[in-house]
């Protein structure tokens, strides 16, 4: 028994847990009418359960045959018959109306243009202290009216327009004055109607980039045009890119064949048939449909067969090497060809089936090249003019890019003989000639229409090429009439002119062959004789 000093010694509590259970009682329908076995909370927890969930309890969906939606074909023209082209869309799209353009706009063209109308209400907020409203309200530092007035009343200078010719001349003419002051006393006095200002010479001594000034000017190139460079179009050039590089690497390295590469364009059968629809249908009415652009074309690219041979095209390529027409530079790539002749291999390597074609204008788009004299070689024709920078028009800007959807859904639809690409060669033959005439002509005729000490040669160039073009004309005459048949007799013009002075017989009557004889009554015919006067007289009565 304890006593009275150990119940002090220590404290027994009696800890008693009791917990009540207070479920909620089961629903007395399913959820939502739908007998789900939901199995527990961890499965609603999971990220597929709701895709689970969807697969497993379709929606019980009661609808007609038709879907809700009766068509009835009966009042379509021609669909009984299988012309079907009632209910398809249109191959030419009409042009849209102008007040409907901005229901075509882009989630991004919307906001982008949001963003430009969004202007804070903040703009132009000025605080103005005691002493500016006390300076404000005295009427004696007021502004006088009367001068602002008359300060308004002043008319404004007409604005000249930036493609004003002749304001296109004074600034030209301007530029030459002020990088060359010696040859203004030589100018003509309207030349000199635009002065030169001080800020403007200083700014010739010491030119400042527009975006940043701390750049300084290594080096000053006149601006000059390559009238020598020549294509076949008339003189001007492509600027062509490609989306991603068209070859991949070679050993590790970028393969320098592209810089020899040739691009051939062919005509896209694939498109050419809708092309040619909608271009007809924009020439018969170009107010109700939109210009196709320029024609679709294919293009592919071929590059030397050899590789590590970029070099040795390179100088054959190069007019101002003096060796390029050596046979050893040309020995290692030569092969043979159909006819016998060693020629240049070249070989298909990528077929692009379309490309984005642009037309720009070439006055205003231009490459640039900037040449050192002294990395120049000696040969070169460059060297006459010392260092500059030419310039060559760019008439069309070309976006290349590889759709392989496109190519190989073209493969599968067509035969393999006459699949995407089958009308490009595999493989090309490269052998240098002299261009013809009418090939002169096209590639000199930028140079003939600006150079002035080519003018003469420029005549003789035109003469020869519509020489050609004049004989191939004849020719095409003489291929349509053909042979003569036997017994026909070729007629020269000697001939032909003799036979305009000869005495022709006509019922016994001789008399040459004039244009005035139809005014010359003959015998018998409307009073040639007394006998025909009587014929006419019986026919009377």
């Amino acid at each position: 028994m304890a006593s009275s000093g150990d119940a002090k010694g220590f404290k027994q509590d009696m800890v008693v847990s009791i917990r009540y259970r207070n479920d909620l009682p089961p629903p007395p329908m399913p959820p939502k009418l739908l007998d789900i076995d939901t199995g527990g909370l961890a499965q609603y927890l999971t990220t597929g359960y709701a895709s689970g969930l969807a697969k497993r309890e379709e929606p019980n969906i009661d609808v007609d045959a038709e879907g809700g939606m009766p068509i009835d074909m009966v009042g379509v023209p021609g669909y009984f018959l299988g012309d079907e082209s009632a209910i398809m869309a249109p191959e030419i799209q009409p042009v849209l109306d102008p007040a409907d353009h901005a229901l075509m706009l882009s989630i991004d063209q919307l906001k982008s243009q949001g963003a430009k109308n969004n202007v804070s209400f903040l703009r132009k907020t000025q605080y103005m202290t005691a002493a500016q409203m006390a300076r404000a309200n005295d009427p004696l530092l007021r502004t006088n009216p009367r001068v602002r007035k008359t300060s308004e009343s002043k008319a404004a200078p007409t604005p000249i327009a930036r493609d004003d010719r002749e304001n296109i001349k004074r600034h030209i003419q301007k530029g030459f004055d002020i990088a060359y002051p010696d040859s203004i006393p030589y100018n003509p006095p309207e030349a000199q109607a635009n002065p030169i200002t001080p800020q403007e010479r200083d700014a010739w001594r010491n030119p400042v980039h527009p975006d940043n000034p701390r750049l300084k000017p290594v080096e000053f190139y006149p601006i000059i045009p390559d009238l020598e460079a020549g294509t076949d179009m008339a003189g001007s050039w492509q600027a062509l890119k490609f989306e991603k590089p068209p070859l991949p690497p070679y050993r590790g390295r970028r393969d320098d064949r592209i810089d020899v590469a040739l691009l051939m364009a062919a005509e896209n059968a694939a498109e050419i048939t809708k092309y040619r629809a909608k271009k007809k249908a924009f020439e018969e009415h170009p107010d109700l449909y939109e210009d196709p652009g320029a024609e679709p074309y294919s293009w592919s690219l071929s590059i030397p067969k050899q590789p590590d041979s970029a070099s040795r095209y390179r100088k054959i390529l190069d007019d101002a090497n003096p060796n390029k027409d050596d046979p050893a530079l040309y020995a290692p790539l030569l092969e043979e060809s159909a006819d016998g002749s060693q020629r240049l291999p070249y070989e298909r390597v990528r077929v692009f089936p379309s490309a984005t074609q642009n037309a720009v204008d070439n006055h205003r788009v231009m490459a640039i090249s900037l040449v050192n004299e002294d990395k120049l070689s000696s040969h070169s024709r460059l060297r006459k003019q010392g260092s500059a920078a030419y310039y060559y028009p760019i008439l069309e800007r070309v976006r290349v890019k590889a759709d392989r959807n496109a190519v190989e859904k073209s493969r599968s639809q067509t035969a393999p003989e006459n699949g995407f690409g089958a009308d490009m060669p595999d493989q090309l033959m490269i052998m240098f000639t002299e261009p013809g005439p009418t090939e002169k002509e096209q590639r000199a005729r930028h140079r003939g229409q600006y150079d002035d000490a080519f003018a003469s040669e420029w005549a003789e160039i035109v003469r020869n090429a519509e020489a050609v073009e004049e004989e191939k004309r004849a020719n095409a005459i003489i291929d349509e009439q053909g042979t003569l048949h036997e017994g026909a007799q070729d007629v020269s013009m000697a001939e032909i002119e003799d036979a305009e002075d000869a005495e022709v017989s006509m019922n016994g009557v001789a008399h040459k062959d004039r244009d005035d004889d139809r005014n010359t009554p003959l015998p018998g015919v409307n009073g040639g004789d007394a006998d025909a006067e009587e014929d006419e007289d019986m026919r009377d009565d």
